[in-house]
């Protein structure tokens, strides 16, 4: 038994089927037969079965994968270390972002480890939080960018940034001559925010019920919230992200009575998965050189309650 049989085995427990493992290794299907027979004989057990025009794992095969698939893991995570003391990270990345984060964030993040690891490259898949959350737990995605979501025991959720959560009026509004202002200000306006199903809709409804405030729970993202606002004499509750740029006619107004850090973001790894060396360093790295976190206290003038 040798290294090569084992990639040879794991490539074929992964596509099922001998002529796709056999052009995907770069070997000829007799070669990769052959290799398979000899692994089997060794090991006095069948590994495969045929299952229609293509092959599945029979149970030994399918302990056996376990075994292989965790060792060759080990061995490429030690080589990537390895690498990375030799300042020679490379590999793949797939990385899962809420979309608020990557227009500015992300990038800029990515831009500066690539002057480290220009070799490392990134898959980047949109999403919101909770499908990036399942998504990583699923092994969808290797690391993840996300707000705080609930039930995910298996995640490590690291505080990487923060998005301040403001109040934004058209600029003719009565409140847009305010620069900050207390919550208990909004009681006489109509407000509208996220949808309370998604997890900053959640948090914002829990601070304007402490609050004793109501507000039209309605909407997916900023912009939806930045549309309407910008045609109504409504006020609304939102995370000032770079989604709001694209609107000149809104006023900004910073909420004093709400920390900075009420809306954290968070870098997102699995405990059950197997992570490799290049997203260890990537990690790293991001709580090293990219970390954002809210100053202690917010400022300026408030408004009358």
């Amino acid at each position: 038994m040798n290294l090569q049989q084992l990639y040879y085995f794991r490539k074929l427990a992964e596509v099922q089927h001998y002529t796709e493992a056999a052009k995907a290794l770069y070997i000829t299907q007799p070669s990769l037969s052959d290799s398979i027979a000899s692994l089997e004989s060794e090991l006095s057990v069948a590994l495969f079965q045929k299952k229609g025009r293509g092959i599945e794992l029979t149970k030994y095969g399918q302990e056996f994968y376990q075994y292989v698939n965790q060792a060759l893991g080990v061995l490429e995570h030690g080589i990537a270390i390895m690498k990375e003391k030799s300042d020679s990270v490379t590999g793949t990345i797939d990385v899962g972002c809420i979309p608020t984060l990557l227009g500015d964030f992300l990038p800029d993040a990515l831009d500066l480890y690539h002057e480290k690891h220009p070799q490392v490259n990134f898959n980047i898949f949109q999403d919101k939080s909770i499908p990036v959350a399942e998504g990583i737990s699923a092994g969808d995605y290797d690391i993840g960018f996300c707000s705080m979501v609930e039930n995910k025991e298996d995640l490590v959720f690291v505080p990487i940034t923060y998005q301040e959560l403001i109040v934004i009026v058209r600029n003719d509004h009565p409140l847009a001559r305010y620069d900050s202002m207390e919550l208990t200000a909004l009681r006489d306006y109509t407000l509208s925010t996220y949808r309370d199903t998604i997890p900053i809709g959640k948090t914002i409804r829990k601070i304007l019920k402490d609050k004793g405030l109501e507000a039209a729970y309605s909407y997916d993202d900023e912009i939806s919230i930045a549309g309407r606002i910008n045609r109504s004499s409504k006020a609304a509750i939102v995370a000032d992200t770079p989604f709001l740029k694209q609107f000149d006619n809104l006023k900004k107004i910073h909420l004093t009575d709400v920390p900075l850090g009420t809306r954290m973001l968070y870098m997102v790894y699995s405990k059950k998965n197997f992570i490799t060396a290049a997203v260890e360093a990537f990690a790293n790295f991001m709580v090293a050189n990219c970390l954002n976190l809210p100053p202690e206290s917010p400022a300026d003038t408030v408004a009358e309650t």
